[in-house]
């Protein structure tokens, strides 16, 4: 079986790193919309809200499995140890101690790490029984917010960043560009519903009494 080098773990987990932000960005954007143009779909937008959450926190978990032979941080840092000669930046003495940096990150990312391996196990990629039969048990003990989630995916990004500029040059933050795109969308959603208010108020002339996307008066481009 062929291995991987390092470059291509760094690679691939700067690739999966930048994927889960975006999951977490989507779901953020969505929770901060107009309620109003998120009513136009509700099942849609709640859908996504929720699968964008669940699907950053298996990218966390594919980060840090611990099946044996799967590719993650922490073998990345073993490999890395294993391959100091090959860094193309900075003298032996600074990788070492970026990957020891990187490994107290990592330590300290444990209690986030761990939750969401629970999560994983016991309702996101396998049904527990007692979850089942306790879903409350599971929330207690695994307890998550969307501020833990964005730390693992940034503390984890800035291992990747430094250590992949270190061994190849590579620098920069991990973003899509036009990751922020659903703000057009939001954004035409809400001039169609203004759109329609103002041609029912003329066609009737009546005063619309429902709810109001923001800024209907005006072509701002403000979804949020």
């Amino acid at each position: 079986m062929a291995k991987p080098s390092l470059k291509q773990i760094l690679g691939t987990l700067r690739k999966q790193v930048l994927v889960g932000k975006s999951y977490v960005n989507l779901a953020n954007g969505l929770l901060q919309a107009d309620p109003v143009i998120l009513q136009t779909a509700p099942t849609f937008f709640g859908l996504t809200m929720d699968g964008s959450l669940e699907l950053a926190q298996m990218t966390v978990a594919r980060l840090y499995d611990k099946r044996k032979g799967t590719l993650t941080v922490e073998r990345m840092l073993a490999q890395a140890s294993q391959n100091i000669d090959s860094f193309q930046r900075g003298d032996q003495q600074q990788v070492r101690a970026n990957i020891a940096k990187a490994e107290q990150v990592v330590l300290g990312l444990k209690p986030v790490v761990d939750a969401i391996r629970l999560r994983r196990n016991e309702w996101l990629a396998h049904i527990d029984p007692e979850t089942v039969a306790n879903s409350e048990a599971l929330s207690a003990k695994a307890k998550l917010t969307i501020p833990d989630l964005e730390r693992a995916l940034k503390e984890t990004e800035g291992i990747l960043v430094e250590l992949s500029s270190l061994y190849e040059g590579t620098t920069g933050d991990l973003y899509f560009i036009g990751g922020d795109d659903y703000k057009a969308a939001l954004n035409s959603i809400r001039l169609a519903k203004c759109a329609a208010i103002e041609d029912y108020e003329k066609e009737s002339g009546e005063t619309y009494t429902g709810p109001r996307p923001k800024d209907c008066s005006r072509g701002k481009f403000d979804p949020l």
